[in-house]
């Protein structure tokens, strides 16, 4: 089995990480999928990956709510570009994602985040990975 959307490098998880993880072992979880969200995560998810190479694999992505009224999220983007390119020593993206669409929130960035989607996608395409997509009412 496979956890395909785990955050467990959150700092809500920070009092029984460890804990956690075992217990995901012991039921039969074979690996964690780390969805990437921001610069401001992404430390913790690197760091994570990189003490559990064979358990816990990341993910290089924009995540739609953190392109916002962030004047700053195109430099996020370019930004997951540059990790995509030179990865961290130790560390193998195994997709792009978290990346996708979400109005739930606010319907006032959806042309930003249709460029950011279709930028990621792109740059999926271009390195032959899979894309994880966040979705949350932007469709019907």
């Amino acid at each position: 089995m496979i956890d395909t959307h785990s955050h467990i490098y959150a700092e809500e998880f920070d009092a029984d990480r460890n804990e956690a993880l075992e217990r995901a072992k012991s039921a039969g979880v074979e690996h964690l999928i780390l969805p990437d969200i921001d610069s401001e995560s992404r430390p913790r998810m690197l760091e994570l990956a990189a003490a559990h190479p064979d358990y816990c694999h990341a993910m290089a992505g924009l995540h739609p709510t953190s392109v916002n009224e962030n004047p700053h999220w195109r430099e996020e983007l370019a930004e997951v570009e540059r990790y995509l390119d030179a990865p961290p020593q130790g560390i193998k993206f195994c997709a792009v994602g978290e990346i996708g669409l979400d109005y739930y929130w606010s319907q006032d960035y959806v042309a930003e985040q249709r460029e950011a989607f279709i930028t990621q996608c792109r740059w999926a395409a271009e390195r032959n990975l899979p894309i994880a997509i966040h979705t949350r009412a932007a469709w019907d």
